[in-house]
């Protein structure tokens, strides 16, 4: 186990090369590590490690190129920022197409907070409802103290709880909270959602918890591209022959890495907007998946089946 102290850069380069790590410019790699933290590149580097609990050498990075490492590192963090912008574009449309949903039918715009009118009573049981309702009040109120909106001020002042009508009072959640909404709606008031995003309300709700982890991610400077989903999503049924198939415990489940949650995202803002660019996030995929074996790994049948998805 290593000790936890400071070491310089010098001394991090030593420590990879004893674990067959490769460097071609030493001096260049050392300004990088004061930029770069050396935990960063330990992780990025770790689909090439290797354990050896029987030898010397006790991780190896089986002559792994620290520029490689490097450069996944980059293409990482260039693609996250890219899907953050995908993502907001989603959000917004969602936030919208929520509070549209929430208020039509006559309900107004403070109907969002009574639970008992929209959410599915079927499915959950009114002390439940109340406990939620309370959350969200608690949320928005919490939401609104660190909010000097003059749109927001003006508007709270209609309600005599001082809350905010629905379109202002669904902006300030987060993406996380907003999913929490809307799976809590009848079926009817989800049906309106998915309908827009062309899948059913099963997948609508699988589909944004995966893309709400996603966002947590890369709004975290988490790694992105060698992640594994906790928790499969739905997958639409001509979506499965472009996926890996993996064997797990004798039974044959689709790839949990990034190929799927890249196939809702590109679903979703397909879904609202057509003239969306995917070019700069293909850009940065083509760098990392550039034969068979790199788009497998990263959950792609396939280069072409890869191709065929974005």
């Amino acid at each position: 186990m290593e000790a936890f102290e400071h070491k310089e850069p010098k001394e991090q380069i030593e420590i990879f090369k004893s674990r067959n790590m490769i460097f071609q410019d030493e001096a260049k790699a050392e300004i990088t590590l004061v930029k770069v933290p050396y935990y960063k590149i330990k992780e990025f580097a770790r689909p090439y490690c290797k354990i050896n609990k029987e030898k010397d050498v006790k991780i190896d990075y089986q002559q792994t190129k620290f520029e490689h490492v490097l450069s996944r590192y980059y293409q990482d963090k260039n693609l996250r920022i890219q899907l953050l912008h995908l993502l907001e574009e989603i959000e917004v449309a969602l936030k919208t197409l929520t509070a549209y949903t929430l208020s039509k039918d006559g309900n107004g715009g403070y109907a969002y907070l009574k639970f008992d009118k929209w959410c599915d009573k079927n499915e959950y049981c009114k002390h439940y409802l109340k406990l939620k309702e309370y959350e969200l009040k608690k949320d928005i109120k919490k939401a609104l103290s660190s909010r000097r909106d003059s749109e927001i001020n003006e508007k709270k002042k209609i309600d005599k709880n001082e809350f905010p009508p629905v379109w202002l009072g669904v902006d300030l959640l987060t993406f996380g909270q907003l999913v929490n909404l809307i799976q809590l709606m009848s079926t009817r008031h989800k049906n309106y959602i998915s309908d827009k995003f062309n899948c059913s309300n099963k997948e609508l709700i699988s589909w944004l918890k995966c893309i709400n982890y996603i966002r947590n991610i890369c709004a975290h400077n988490s790694n992105f591209i060698d992640i594994k989903l906790k928790t499969r999503p739905h997958i639409k049924d001509e979506w499965k022959s472009n996926l890996h198939k993996v064997r797990a415990n004798s039974k044959e489940l689709y790839s949990d890495r990034i190929a799927l949650p890249i196939m809702i995202m590109n679903h979703m803002i397909k879904a609202i907007n057509q003239k969306y660019q995917m070019k700069l996030i293909k850009g940065s995929l083509d760098k990392l998946i550039r034969n068979d074996t790199n788009a497998i790994s990263y959950g792609f049948a396939s280069l072409q089946n890869y191709k065929n998805c974005i």
